[in-house]
C-alpha cells in the first residue's frame, strides 16, 4: 500500500481518483454491514432480499454506465453520480424502516455507485496517460479494496453500539466528501462527443453477446463462474446466521469475517501475476474453486470462530483468482477492437448470475440452515471446478480464439 500511495504523488487527479475510490468503498460497506445486521432478525430471505436490490442495482448500473461514458464528459457525470448518492442516503435515513423503500433506495445506490465507479476507471488513463493506466487502475482498485476492509469492520463496531444510523449518516458523510474531491479538486476529463466525434452506434453494444458465444473457452469460463457465483451467494448471505447462530458471536464478529474475506480479495489478486498464458489461466481458476470448495466445507463441519476466519480468507483469495484469471483469460482470447464490449457482456451476465445465486442463497438457507447451506456452496464451488478440468481436458485452450474484428464486421 505504500508504493500506492507513493504513485500518488506529484499527481493531483490520479490522487482524487484513488481517494475517493477508497472513500467510496468504506461508505458502501458501512450501509451495507448495518443493514444486514438490522435485518437478520427477520430472516435469511430478508437478508437475501437487501443482497439481491444491491445485485440488482449493479446489473442496472452496467449497461447505463456504458451508454452514459459514450454521451456526457466523465467529471461531469462522476459528480453528478456521486452527488445523487448523497441524496439517496439522506432518503434511506428517513426511510429505511419499510422493506420496499429500503430494497429500492439501495438498488438506486448500486446504479450510481456503478456509473461513479466506470467514470473513475475511464478518467485513470486521462490522469495518468497510457503509460501509467495499469498501475493506476491497480491503484484505483486496491484503494477501493483497503477502503472496504475498513469499512467492514468500522461497520461491525457501528452495528453493535450507535446502530444503522449512524452507519448510514457516516455513508452520506462519506459521500459527501467523495463529492467535494471531485468538484474541488479534479481537472481530469474526457468528453467522449469530442474525442470519439459522437456517440457510439446505437446497438453496437449488444455485439459482444455474439463474440462472446463465438469463443467456447470463454463462453464456457464465464459459464462455470455463474456457477462457483452462486457458492459465494449462498456463503455470503449465510454468514450473518452461521456467525449469530452456530458460532455464537455478535455484530462485530460478523463484520471481522467479513473483513477476512476482504483481506483475502487483496492477498488473491497478488497469487496471479505471473499467470498468464490460456491454460494456466484455466488451471488456476480450477485450483482456486478445489480450494474454495474445502474451504466452505471447513465451517460447516467445525464451526468454530478461528476455523471460519481462516476458511473466509482462503475463500477470499479464491476469488480474487477467479476474478483476475477471468479477466485475463478475456485479455488473451480478444483482440482490443473489441474486448471493451466483451467485458462489458462478461459484467452483464456476471451481475445477473449474482441476482440469480442470492435469490438461490436465499432459498437454501431458509431450507437446510447455515451449516448444511455451506455444504451445498461447496458442491458449486466443486462444479464450477470440474467444468474447468474438463475444458482442459477437451483442448478447449488449444482452439484459436475467434472474438475479432472481422467476427463482428461479419454480424454487424
Amino acid at each position: 500500500m505504500v508504493a500506492v500511495l507513493g504513485g500518488l504523488r506529484g499527481n493531483r487527479d490520479l490522487a482524487v481518483l484513488v481517494g475517493g475510490s477508497g472513500v467510496a468503498g468504506l461508505g458502501a460497506q458501512l450501509t451495507l454491514i448495518g443493514f444486514t445486521t438490522e435485518l437478520a432478525g427477520s430472516g435469511a430471505f430478508a437478508v437475501a432480499g437487501l443482497f439481491l436490490a444491491v445485485a440488482f442495482g449493479a446489473v442496472l448500473g452496467a449497461p447505463l454506465a456504458g451508454w452514459a461514458v459514450d454521451r456526457f464528459p466523465h467529471r461531469l457525470l462522476l459528480a453528478v453520480a456521486v452527488f445523487a448518492q448523497v441524496l439517496l442516503l439522506v432518503a434511506l435515513l428517513f426511510g429505511y424502516a419499510r422493506l420496499p423503500v429500503l430494497y429500492g433506495l439501495v438498488a438506486l445506490l448500486g446504479v450510481c455507485g456503478g456509473v461513479a465507479r466506470t467514470c473513475a476507471s475511464a478518467l485513470i488513463p486521462v490522469a495518468t496517460g497510457e503509460d501509467g493506466a495499469a498501475r493506476g487502475l491497480a491503484a484505483l482498485s486496491s484503494a477501493r479494496n483497503t477502503g472496504s476492509v475498513a469499512g467492514i469492520v468500522l461497520g461491525g463496531v457501528i452495528a453493535v453500539g450507535p446502530g444503522v444510523e449512524w452507519a448510514v449518516m457516516l455513508d452520506a458523510v462519506s459521500a459527501f466528501a467523495h463529492l467535494a474531491l471531485v468538484v474541488v479538486w479534479l481537472r481530469a476529463d474526457r468528453d467522449p462527443r469530442q474525442d470519439d466525434g459522437g456517440a457510439a452506434t446505437p446497438g453496437g453494444q449488444w455485439s459482444g453477446w455474439v463474440l462472446l458465444r463465438s469463443d467456447r473457452l470463454l463462453l464456457g469460463r464465464v459459464v462455470a463462474h455463474a456457477v462457483v457465483g452462486v457458492a459465494v451467494a449462498i456463503a455470503l448471505v449465510n454468514q450473518v446466521f452461521l456467525v449469530f447462530g452456530p458460532i455464537g458471536g455478535n455484530a462485530f464478529t460478523y463484520s471481522a469475517m467479513l473483513a477476512c474475506w476482504t483481506a483475502g480479495l487483496l492477498l488473491g489478486a497478488n497469487l496471479t501475476r505471473r499467470v498468464t498464458t490460456t491454460r494456466a489461466l484455466v488451471a488456476a481458476f480450477a485450483a482456486a474453486n478445489l480450494v474454495l470448495a474445502l474451504a466452505l466445507a471447513a465451517p460447516a463441519q467445525l464451526p468454530h470462530l478461528v476455523v471460519n476466519a481462516v476458511a473466509w480468507l482462503v475463500a477470499g483469495a479464491c476469488g480474487a483468482v477467479q476474478n483476475v484469471t477471468l479477466n485475463g483469460l478475456v485479455q488473451a482470447r480478444t483482440s482490443d477492437a473489441v474486448r471493451g464490449r466483451v467485458l462489458a457482456t462478461v459484467g452483464a451476465i456476471t451481475a445477473c448470475s449474482g441476482a440469480v445465486g442470492i435469490l438461490v442463497a436465499g432459498a437454501v438457507v431458509g431450507t437446510v440452515g447455515p451449516l448444511s447451506a455451506l455444504t451445498a456452496a461447496s458442491g458449486f464451488a466443486l462444479v464450477a471446478a470440474l467444468m474447468a478440468v474438463l475444458a482442459v481436458l477437451r483442448g478447449d485452450h488449444l482452439r484459436a480464439s475467434v472474438v475479432a474484428p472481422d467476427l463482428d464486421r461479419a454480424s454487424a
